[in-house]
């Protein structure tokens, strides 16, 4: 291995290990084709996103152990769920801080990346030879947005891939209306929420949502696939990958 050859620790969130295992593939082989030394453990698990926003704070830290300690001998901690890292970056110094792992969480969230953010700021990469000729609305995932600072990151990789035209909507950074549990205990607020979502994107002429939120790119397109709607979601990942 070369001495400056970064080794990339993968984290697979749950979204994409049940559902759309290409794109955690995906991103793999992009890394790879970049230089960099990816490991997947194996033992890894949830983040614990879910159990804190629903208040079981105790087994969301056995999680966050876990994540800490597992990631430990990496250079870099990436994924494709941002919400996944914008969970991390803002409630772990609520976990540990004073506790075991407060000289070693600090360490964990430096080096925690959504893909996009590990792309630009960290390999400076500008996307060659990709084409997606179709117009294209990035979805701010709320989180990621507001608890993250993520936004120009995936928008600049986005510019960059041929034919592709990039299209914004006005409160682009709205909730979906999935948020987790909220979808099922909330259903129709939920399921109107997402209709104005991807209304605004109809109404913009964009043929494809894109994201770097896994759980919300799925809940849009249940509600499209129901209701028959001309438009599709892709993760980033999956646009990048030529």
């Amino acid at each position: 291995m070369a001495a400056n050859r970064l080794t990339v620790g993968i984290f697979i969130p749950c979204c994409i290990d049940q559902f759309s295992v290409q794109t955690g593939k995906n991103m793999v082989g992009l890394l790879e084709r970049i230089g960099c030394e990816c490991v997947y453990p194996v033992e890894q698990t949830c983040c614990g996103q879910e159990l804190y926003m629903n208040g079981d704070r105790e087994s969301a830290r056995l999680l966050g152990e876990r994540m800490i300690d597992m990631f430990d001998p990496f250079d870099y901690v990436v994924t494709c769920s941002s919400g996944c890292v914008a969970y991390m970056k803002k409630n772990f110094e609520d976990l540990f801080r004073n506790s075991s792992r407060h000289n070693k969480f600090p360490k964990f969230i430096d080096k925690l990346c959504d893909i996009t953010d590990f792309l630009v700021n960290v390999m400076h990469y500008t996307p060659e030879g990709v084409e997606f000729p179709y117009r294209v609305a990035f979805m701010d995932h709320c989180r990621t947005l507001h608890d993250y600072g993520l936004k120009e990151e995936p928008r600049q990789l986005l510019r960059a891939i041929g034919g592709l035209e990039l299209v914004e909507v006005t409160d682009g950074g709205v909730c979906c209306g999935y948020g987790g549990s909220f979808a099922n205990y909330f259903e129709p607020i939920s399921t109107e929420m997402v209709r104005q979502k991807v209304d605004a994107y109809v109404r913009a002429g964009a043929q494809y949502i894109v994201s770097t939120e896994p759980t919300c790119l799925m809940h849009m397109q249940s509600y499209i696939d129901k209701e028959g709607i001309d438009i599709q979601c892709r993760h980033i990942v999956d646009i990048l990958v030529p």
